[in-house]
């Protein structure tokens, strides 16, 4: 029974100097994750790491974009968001890691959120 669970991760490993929880802003990501209230666990990039989440710097603050290939044969990539209100852009692997900030490794969803305003 051991073999179907995956190893547990030492707290050592999540709670390191590589990894930084990033607060969801927004609607963008909704419903997958929700703005204002949940959290995502990112490592900071500078490259494309493949397909996931990533944090991108847009010149104004930061958002969230799933991230996948465009499959246009000139390696662009496809920015996406969950909420179907938002626009995809395509951009070049270039204008990506220009603007690339952090990959996102999990998601925190807050289930209570007063044990969280009470260690504030």
């Amino acid at each position: 029974m051991n073999d179907f669970f995956a190893p547990a991760l030492p707290a050592e490993r999540v709670l390191s100097d590589r990894f930084r929880v990033h607060a969801v802003k927004g609607d963008g990501m909704f419903p997958l994750l929700r703005g204002d209230r949940d959290y995502v666990l990112v490592a900071p990039i500078d490259t494309y790491r493949g397909e996931g989440i990533y944090l991108l710097g847009n010149g104004v603050g930061e958002d969230l974009y799933r991230v996948s290939s465009a499959l246009d044969g000139k390696r662009g990539l496809r920015l996406s968001r969950e909420n179907e209100r938002y626009q995809e852009h395509v951009v070049s692997i270039e204008q990506f890691e220009s603007g690339v900030l952090a990959i996102v490794v999990a998601d925190i969803k807050v289930r209570d959120e007063r044990f969280l305003r009470e260690a504030a």
